[in-house]
């Protein structure tokens, strides 16, 4: 039986990841401190006001999660002059299906850190597993602050991890399971105080989302959302009336606004028309359409080997030209790896060394030039920070909404066969978000519109070629056998109609302007027809930043947002 267990998990994992994510976490903890004696009375009374709340088992006082800031955060005087902080996880009870209540239930994970009855909280709305970072809204408010991990991530799984369908995951019954887990703090643990939700990212949209469901339902849960570069994406529908979850609206926004704006002359300007110009010359300059193609072959064999094996079988979605296969896919490569750098990396950090074009068109470059252009145009993010640190500049900060390097401690209560699977899950935290994304939330793809000026490839052959590595590709034929149907992007069609239209949500947009995403993001005109909606677009920031930390978003973003937030918390 055990053998057959693991049998239908590994072609559970083959079914249902192949993927990469544009955002990622790592769900690992830091080691606990326990708490000292003096603290012992205050943390038992909360225990059981925690336990008490109907809904809430297993309560504990922080087994898995640690104020990761600790010496910082918590330094923070309370009303007594003492550190009140404490955190605790717990699980959440919820229906596998809102819709069908008698299909039983399934265990959310949450992780608080509390600060006082009488305070504000502030809600992590996690897109992905429970991680233990902790915001600035929270500091900022000197909050409670409360983590809700989204189902199908994590542990927080509604099926039966050897029979995970991803049957009921939609933005609609994690809003609903948000909304549960309120109530019931509301109703019996945090009396008073405001309610703010939050989150970066995926996170980011399952707070705009639950915005969107609280007019929806006439939930009365918080007091202003404040999504972080969220993007909501609508997917494309074709003129043959054919609809796909892929949406180029930020890799568009990429290639025309991001690094775009800076002064003549400076090392941004100068980057920008190099990048520019990258693509183009990979299509007409035979020089260096060659090294990238070599390029890409030496760090993607396998994909390689795919855009090949499509040309050889004459696939319709090949141009009939190997040459112009292998251009397509380069292109490919290059847009996806440079949507990585701008997304998470701060764009002045590596302005400086995106390489002299002119010795490349003519071919006198030296071997060292050569090799370094190779490199560039397929570094993804981890790659161009490795490179930042080794010429001792300077990288972008460690990702302010993942949780800190660590092992996460082992729980001997589950089993081997159980831990295959977390770990499984915590390879791939991309998975159900690929297969959401399939389904409603749309998928970010390359945009090759310029080629079409070229005189070599279209955007359409480029599109035909690259079309197996995209996430409509990946779950196309799970959609023929009716296992993932899609909403042909109404979700996030109704979600921006409501935003440029509805008066009753206060939300404030907070977006980065060389971030890509901020292409699929809402704009200016949306905030100023909307008196309840406020939008920041900050210079320096990057995909996961967070506000308070002056070398990410700048002071005056800083204070916008504060003032925002002021404006619907009555402060």
């Amino acid at each position: 039986m055990k053998v057959m267990k693991q049998i239908r998990y590994y072609l559970l994992a083959l079914l249902t990841v192949m993927m990469l994510v544009g955002c990622t976490e790592d769900n690992s903890m830091s080691e606990f401190k326990y708490p000292t004696e003096e603290q012992e009375g205050s943390v038992d009374e909360v225990l059981k006001a925690l336990k008490a709340v109907p809904g809430i088992y297993n309560v504990q006082y922080a087994p898995e999660g640690v104020d990761i800031d600790e010496k910082n955060d918590d330094k923070k005087a309370s009303s007594d002059g003492k550190n009140e902080a404490k955190c605790y996880s717990f699980s959440f009870e919820q229906p596998v299906d809102h819709h069908n209540p008698q299909l039983g239930t399934y265990f959310q994970r949450c992780w608080l850190k509390f600060k006082g009855v009488d305070k504000n909280v502030v809600v992590l709305t996690h897109g992905y597993a429970l991680s233990n970072y902790l915001t600035d809204m929270a500091k900022q408010l000197d909050a409670n602050e409360l983590h809700i991990e989204h189902r199908y991530f994590g542990k927080s799984l509604p099926e039966p991890f050897e029979d995970l369908k991803m049957t009921y995951l939609d933005a609609d019954q994690q809003a609903r399971d948000i909304h549960n887990i309120v109530s019931a703090l509301k109703q019996h643990f945090f009396k008073t105080g405001k309610w703010i939700s939050t989150g970066t990212s995926k996170d980011g949209i399952t707070t705009a989302l639950q915005a969107y469901y609280s007019d929806m339902n006439g939930w009365k849960d918080f007091n202003v959302y404040v999504p972080f570069c969220a993007p909501f994406m609508t997917g494309t529908t074709y003129t043959d009336g054919t609809f796909s979850c892929n949406d180029t609206n930020a890799s568009a926004y990429m290639r025309e606004v991001c690094g775009n704006g800076y002064p003549a002359g400076s090392k941004e300007a100068i980057a920008y028309e190099r990048l520019r110009k990258i693509p183009e010359l990979i299509c007409t300059n035979q020089y260096i359409r060659e090294a990238a193609i070599r390029a890409c072959y030496n760090v993607y064999p396998d994909e390689f080997a795919r855009v090949l094996e499509q040309y050889n079988n004459k696939s319709a979605l090949s141009t009939g030209d190997k040459t112009k296969d292998e251009t397509a896919y380069a292109v490919h490569i290059y847009y996806s790896s440079l949507f990585n750098k701008f997304s998470n990396v701060a764009f002045y950090t590596w302005a400086g060394i995106v390489p002299d074009l002119t010795p490349l068109i003519n071919n006198t470059a030296t071997v060292e030039q050569w090799s370094f252009f190779m490199q560039f145009i397929t570094w993804d993010d981890e790659k161009l920070g490795e490179y930042l640190e080794k010429i001792n500049k300077p990288k972008k900060a460690p990702a302010t909404t993942r949780a800190d390097e660590g092992s996460t401690p082992i729980n001997t209560e589950l089993s081997e066969e159980q831990w295959a699977f977390l770990r499984f899950r915590r390879e791939t935290p991309s998975a159900p978000y690929r297969i959401q994304a399939f389904k409603e939330l749309g998928y970010a793809e390359d945009n090759y519109d310029f080629v079409n000026g070229t005189g070599f490839l279209t955007a359409a052959e480029c599109e035909r070629v690259n079309y197996q590595f995209t996430n409509q590709y990946l779950y196309s034929q799970s959609a023929k056998s009716g296992l993932y149907k899609q909403d042909r992007g109404q979700l996030m069609t109704n979600f921006r109609k409501w935003v440029e239209t509805e008066r009753t949500q206060p939300i404030i947009f907070v977006y980065a302007y060389n971030d890509p995403w901020t292409g699929a993001g809402i704009g200016d005109d949306t905030a100023n027809n909307n008196p309840m909606i406020e939008r920041v677009v900050d210079g320096t920031a990057i995909h996961n930043d967070y506000f308070l930390h002056r070398s990410f978003y700048t002071i005056e973003s800083e204070k916008m947002i504060v003032s925002a937030l002021n404006k619907f918390l009555g402060n």
